[in-house]
């Protein structure tokens, strides 16, 4: 019984000392990806600003959990919209549009496996000819205790998805018909040969 004691003694003592170590490494996570978009701001945007159309791009679907449940709430698009989700793929989580712009991007505010939002992401445009980059940011806070040992596996890991989500965006936005070429300015009108003939 000693030794059994004494290993018990052990294993608490060495959690104890994982928890704290745990609670010493940093926890915040920082993630950014972006790619450039044949197309300007305005091709991109509905995809971004409407989150029931975020399945035509995300990389956290159905596809990717099929046992997960997805749900929309707020307006059909821009600040105030949100979707959340529980799957045992996907987690638990919900963002929540707080910043919508059109020309310059959105903000999110995310809960993921928290009762309150521990996350923010922002997607922003920059014009660059007739192209965009679009940037992915990502940035929050792992829990406490075990959170310090996981964060370089989770920004691992969420690069990789923003990198699929964005490609895909790319696929989707560049596949849309072209839209018609605006038509050219016509020549001004001359005014030579409207003077009165002073011989008359």
């Amino acid at each position: 019984m000693d030794l059994v004691r004494r290993a018990a003694v052990a294993v608490v003592v060495v959690m104890a000392s994982g928890v704290m170590v745990g609670v010493a490494l940093p926890r915040r996570f920082s993630v950014e990806r972006s790619v450039v978009i044949e197309g300007p701001p305005a091709r991109i945007h509905p995809y971004l600003a409407s989150l029931r159309r975020w399945p035509e791009w995300s990389p956290w679907t159905k596809e990717r959990d099929p046992q997960a449940r997805f749900s929309l709430a707020g307006p059909e698009e821009g600040v105030g919209a949100s979707r959340s989700w529980i799957g045992p793929v996907v987690g638990r989580g919900q963002v929540a549009i707080v910043e919508a712009d059109p020309r310059t991007g959105v903000t999110l505010e995310e809960q993921v496996e928290s009762e309150t939002p521990n996350a923010v992401g922002r997607i922003r445009y920059a014009p660059e000819g007739t192209s965009t980059r679009v940037t992915w940011t990502d940035q929050g806070t792992l829990p406490a205790a075990a959170g310090g040992f996981f964060r370089g596996r989770v920004e691992r890991s969420l690069g990789l998805d923003m990198e699929r989500g964005l490609a895909k965006l790319k696929a989707q936005v560049e596949a849309l018909p072209k839209p018609p070429p605006e038509p050219e300015p016509l020549p001004e009108a001359s005014d030579a040969g409207t003077e009165p003939d002073a011989g008359r």
